[in-house]
């Protein structure tokens, strides 16, 4: 239902905002991480040091999101900006890796219609 419902989002703002599909690359992070809760560069670094966190970026990200409350998050590879992203089940996957996304930004938020490795 929920994919249903991001579907169905995404297609009314490419309507009504026109089919500005971008490119984006950059990481799939996590909201404490992605939004400098954790962090002071939107990196894993800091709490990867700590050792609690996990071993790397993917086990950072998982962990944030599963065990602390957090969300996907996307940051540009600049690490200028962080999005939240319209359809958690659909990025939980890239977690910690860095991805090309094509899609929208609207308010802050990135509808994704395509994710790829890099």
């Amino acid at each position: 239902m929920k994919q249903l419902i991001a579907v169905s989002l995404t297609a009314f703002y490419l309507c009504a905002f026109g089919s500005s599909n971008k490119s984006f690359e950059g990481e799939i992070s996590d909201s404490q991480c992605g939004f400098n809760v954790h962090s002071l560069k939107r990196s894993h670094e800091e709490m990867i040091k700590t050792g609690y966190m996990g071993k790397n970026a993917e086990e950072c990200a998982q962990s944030c999101v599963r065990g602390r409350g957090g969300e996907f998050v996307f940051v540009t590879s600049d690490k200028k900006n962080a999005y939240k992203v319209d359809s958690q089940e659909a990025v939980g996957i890239y977690a910690g890796r860095n991805v090309r996304i094509q899609g929208i930004i609207v308010d802050g938020r990135i509808h994704i219609n395509s994710i790829k490795l890099l």
